[in-house]
């Protein structure tokens, strides 16, 4: 059985707007429950009593729809791809600068990434990164 927080691709978002004929009803209603935060078991739990449930999941990964992230950074940056859009691969970048230069202590260092949010997108953006980036750190125990 599959681990981890089920992170919608391009694809799987498409398909949210826009259901595919390929995709049961079952496919679907996973999708839907998928946000980038919840964990696999909390969207089983949220599912629990729907037949084929784990197919479901095993063809939205096999597929392409979803992918699963096991850890915080890619979480964080698909909250900046729903925050920002065809913008966010700027601070993607500056995410994955931090990370490799401090590891996994770059959560100490959100100012620096929101100092680089104000600079490219303004301060009503960078404010909603920020507090979102926190709230999944938090989830996340980081």
């Amino acid at each position: 059985m599959a681990t981890g927080t089920p992170i919608l691709t391009d694809k799987g978002r498409e398909a949210v707007k826009n259901p595919q004929a390929g995709l049961t009803a079952r496919c679907r209603s996973v999708l839907v429950q998928i946000d980038g935060t919840r964990s696999l078991d909390e969207v089983r739990t949220s599912l629990r009593g729907l037949d084929g449930l784990e197919e479901a999941i095993k063809k939205l990964t096999d597929e392409g729809y979803i992918k699963l992230a096991q850890d915080c950074r890619d979480i964080i940056k698909d909250a900046a791809v729903k925050i920002l859009g065809a913008k966010s691969p700027t601070i993607n970048r500056k995410i994955d600068e931090l990370h490799a230069k401090y590891g996994d202590g770059c959560w100490t260092h959100l100012d620096e990434l929101e100092k680089a949010a104000r600079l490219f997108y303004g301060a009503d953006l960078a404010d909603s990164l920020k507090q979102e980036f926190v709230r999944i750190l938090k989830m996340h125990g980081k």
